[in-house]
């Protein structure tokens, strides 16, 4: 999986049915260079549905970087099955279109395994969003920690996506940005791919008033189902840095957005939260970790004491999508993407 923060590729090995999981502790990642990350960024948002040449050069890019990432790992021979998601560039939810690039047949022919690719447009076909496709997943690892319910897990990658689970109700939606907004901002200012430890968000004060404005978006007023594009918030983060703040306030206010959004999209839930669990890179900002604990008053579960590896959580995610759409069990719900009905996704590509 390689998610909107564009840092990389999480790689994980498990052993699973689309029902139960079994982690085998074998994870790693496969760091993009500072170029692969910059271009990936220059390329986003631009509708590739014309421009066939263009796409099929994107398509192989994107798929080399996943050879090369596979190539060299034993996990590769072990394996029957290769879930392959692809690169998010676009995502136009109201008008029903997300690309994500990659070229799956090239890809299996490549490593000579079966892969599983393009696990949205099923979704959007029968009028979801196509977005997010975590929370099936979620509810699994909600179910085997056994926490006091109402639960919720957040997922703080470049947009951050929540899921929350009563025991009956299955709710997902994408909350607002996550790291997106800082991790651009780091790398513009400070030459940094990420403000390490929030350490330099902590030496900023927060300007109420833009935050303010960002929260006044339409996106925050709307009901889930909901998703979002990574440059969704790109009008409001210009204006922000053209002006005279110092760049640890302004990095400082960012860190404050992504914290009031999730305070603002537990407000849409039906009831209030007994416990929430946070995974993704957002984990791992000790300074946004901490205004997520004074601004949301709720019960953090301490998943690493429970064997999670917070950084693979996704990867995990599409093989176990993959397993789904093998068997055909259902991976977006009405009340996940706001699709017509429970439906399967994700198309298998045969090694030929």
């Amino acid at each position: 999986m390689t998610g909107t923060s564009m840092d990389g590729i999480d790689i994980s090995l498990v052993q699973t049915n689309g029902v139960e999981l079994k982690r085998l502790n074998q994870n790693y990642f496969y760091k993009y260079s500072n170029e692969t990350k910059k271009f990936l960024l220059s390329i986003l948002n631009v509708d590739l549905k014309i421009n066939l040449k263009r796409k099929r050069y994107l398509d192989n890019f994107v798929t080399n970087e996943h050879y090369l990432a596979l190539k060299d790992l034993d996990i590769v021979q072990k394996c029957d099955l290769i879930g392959f998601h692809g690169q998010t560039i676009y995502h136009d939810p109201k008008n029903k279109n997300s690309v994500q690039l990659g070229d799956p047949k090239k890809l299996a022919k490549l490593l000579n395994k079966d892969v599983v690719f393009d696990f949205r447009s099923n979704d959007i076909t029968f009028g979801g969003q196509g977005a997010p496709l975590a929370p099936i997943y979620h509810q699994l690892i909600i179910q085997k920690l056994n926490v006091k319910l109402p639960c919720c897990i957040l997922n703080i990658g470049g947009i951050s996506n929540l899921t929350f689970w009563d025991g009956k109700i299955l709710i997902g939606f994408d909350t607002g940005p996550g790291n997106a907004l800082m991790d651009d901002y780091s790398l513009t200012t400070f030459n940094k791919n990420f403000d390490k430890n929030g350490n330099f968000a902590a030496k900023g004060i927060p300007i109420e008033e833009e935050v303010e404005k960002f929260v006044q978006h339409n996106f925050f007023s709307k009901p889930p189902p909901k998703s979002l594009d990574r440059l969704s918030f790109i009008e409001n983060y210009n204006e922000l840095i053209k002006k005279n703040y110092s760049c640890y306030d302004i990095m400082a206010t960012l860190a404050e957005f992504t914290v009031e959004t999730v305070a603002l999209s537990l407000n849409l839930l039906p009831e209030k939260i007994d416990n929430i669990l946070i995974t993704g890179g957002g984990h791992n900002n000790v300074h946004l970790m901490k205004r997520l604990k004074q601004r949301l008053k709720t019960n953090f579960v301490n998943a690493k004491d429970l064997g999670l590896q917070f950084d693979y959580i996704e990867s995990e995610l599409i093989a176990y999508l993959s397993a789904r759409s093998l068997y055909e069990l259902p991976i977006t719900f009405p009340t996940t993407t706001g699709v017509k009905k429970s439906s399967s996704g994700g198309v298998l590509y045969k090694n030929l």
